[in-house]
Order: structure tokens, then C-alpha cells, then sequence
């Protein structure tokens, strides 16, 4: 298979999306993106290849791990409706990223995401099936159209949006995303100010994942301590308004309930987002919002 350079290092494969300043006057766009992701107790012969934040530790996916795959059923049980109630409460707009065996088999939580005014974002088609290099052309565009079609099916709009498994992606994902109508994605942390990919099949405006403040990369790859995490996705605000930039500037907050919204770990959680919350310059923003905003134009630097 012949691989093709990432659009990000190819002249012009990625612009600054147009200045137009964010709503209000704000200073800095902050978008939270809630992932939903089902791991299955045994994937199965024909099972993809699992993101390292499953695969971490332990014998999972060879043989069934049951602390692995259970706590991920946490955070369809519990911990997703636990940051719902919290997100409702401080009047936050959310980007819910969902799988597509989510979307089929968890229907009261599909109802709740939907009560809460959250955007759905199409996000693969389960927990252990990262996005690679590896596959075949016609079998990465079935898992893609599959995804976007369980989202649209079971949660009854047709996304626009697309977070990969773990933020990942193949060198060709965003062309056949294009295609399927995908108009935003914020797995590319490339920049602090949303930029514009083109493809083939059209532009994807990406909105850049501050990886670093992301719960799973950050408290569980790094072993960042939990109160470190939380200081400094605050730190980071302030450090960003403070700033005098011209530009569009955004801040993505990657949330994963089965890690996040466990009691010990959510007091934090609800602590980072009141004292946001207080903060003046901020625009809170689905990546729907962001992408209509900017309306996918391109800004030569």
C-alpha cells in the first residue's frame, strides 16, 4: 500500500481558518468533547487494532479483561449522565463524541444527550478499533460510513462532526470524511487556532484537541496527578486570554466519563469547569457552532 503524506505537511494542506473574531467579543472558543466509547469483553478474532488507552496495561484484547472492559461500561452507565447533570447545571454546551455500537445499544443515554441540546459527533464503530495505515481503502470507508450512519440512524440527526478513536487518523480518513459530508474534526493538534485541511472531496476545518489537557492523555499516559490536570487546564485559560493574539483561538477539552467522572476524580473535574465558568473572554461552543462561525473560510497568514 502506497501511503500519502499527511495533509498537514504538505504545502498549503493546512490554513488558518478566516479571523472573524468569536461571538461577543470573547477572547478564546472553548469547546468540551465528551468520547463514548463501548469496549467489548471479548473483541473476537477479526477485532482492529485497540487504541493504547485500552490496551495500556494488561493482557486486553488477547484474553478477556474484566477491570479493563467493565470500567469503560462505567462510563456508559454512570459516568456520562454524572458530567450531563454537571454540564446543564454551568450551562455549557457540549460535542458528544459516540461510537456507533453506543448509538445502537445505549438508547436512554442517546435520549439524555439529546435532552441536553449536545451536538453528536461520529466517533468509529467501538472502542478497540483505531484508525491506521493498515487497512484497506473500501474497509475504512465501511467503518466510516458506518459510524456516521448509526449516529444518524439511532440518534436521529446525521453528524457533521468526527473525533477519532484516541484522535486518531489514517493518512486518507479525512478525504472519505469529506465525502460522507463531514465538515469539522479536532483530532489534529497542530495549532491553537482552527485550520482548514483540504481534501479531494472538500475542506475539513479542524479544531485543534489541546492533547495535553485531555483527561486520558494526560492523568493516564502521563500519570499527571489529577489536581496537577486540573490546574492546568485553568492555567492554560488564563494563560491564553491574557495573550494578545489576533487570531481565532481555541481551547478543546477531551473528556472520557469512565475515567474522569469517577467520584474522586469528578470533584476535580466540576471544580476546573465552575472556575472556567467565572472567567470573562470565554465563548462556550459545540464544534457545530465553531465550524458554522467560521463558515470553513481559509486566512492566508
Amino acid at each position: 500500500m502506497q501511503l500519502v503524506r499527511p495533509l498537514h505537511e504538505t504545502d498549503g494542506g493546512s490554513l488558518p481558518a478566516a479571523n472573524r473574531g468569536w461571538p461577543g467579543g470573547a477572547k478564546l472558543g472553548v469547546v468540551v468533547l465528551m468520547h463514548l466509547d463501548h469496549v467489548p469483553a471479548l473483541p473476537g478474532p477479526d477485532a482492529g487494532i485497540p487504541p493504547s488507552s485500552v490496551a495500556l496495561r494488561g493482557p486486553y484484547p488477547r484474553i478477556m479483561d474484566v477491570h479493563t472492559t467493565s470500567q469503560h461500561e462505567y462510563g456508559l452507565r454512570v459516568g456520562a449522565f454524572r458530567i450531563l447533570d454537571l454540564l446543564d447545571e454551568l450551562r455549557i454546551p457540549v460535542s458528544v463524541a459516540v461510537d456507533a455500537h453506543s448509538a445502537r445499544h445505549r438508547p436512554r443515554l442517546m435520549e439524555r444527550i439529546g435532552e441536553s441540546g449536545a451536538e453528536f459527533v461520529a466517533h468509529g464503530v467501538d472502542g478497540i478499533s483505531i484508525l491506521h495505515d493498515g487497512m484497506d481503502r473500501e474497509e475504512q470507508r465501511a467503518h466510516l460510513a458506518e459510524s456516521v450512519g448509526a449516529v444518524e440512524e439511532f440518534c436521529g440527526v446525521r453528524p457533521t462532526g468526527w473525533s477519532g478513536l484516541d484522535y486518531a487518523q489514517s493518512t486518507t480518513a479525512l478525504e472519505d470524511l469529506a465525502a460522507l459530508g463531514i465538515r469539522w474534526t479536532a483530532d489534529w493538534p497542530n495549532d491553537e487556532v482552527p485550520n482548514v485541511l483540504a481534501t479531494a472531496r472538500g475542506d475539513v476545518l479542524n479544531i485543534p484537541v489541546s492533547i495535553h489537557l485531555d483527561d486520558v492523555f494526560s492523568h493516564l499516559k502521563r500519570g499527571i496527578p489529577i489536581e496537577k490536570w486540573a490546574d492546568n487546564i485553568v492555567s492554560s485559560a488564563r494563560v491564553l486570554l491574557a495573550e494578545d493574539a489576533p487570531r481565532n483561538r481555541t481551547l478543546v477539552l477531551g473528556l472520557h466519563p469512565w475515567l474522569i467522572a469517577q467520584p474522586f476524580r469528578f470533584a476535580h473535574l466540576r471544580e476546573v469547569l465552575r472556575t472556567l465558568r467565572g472567567l470573562d473572554g470565554l465563548w462556550w461552543a459545540r464544534g457545530a457552532d465553531v465550524a458554522a462561525h467560521l463558515d470553513g473560510e481559509r486566512d492566508e497568514r
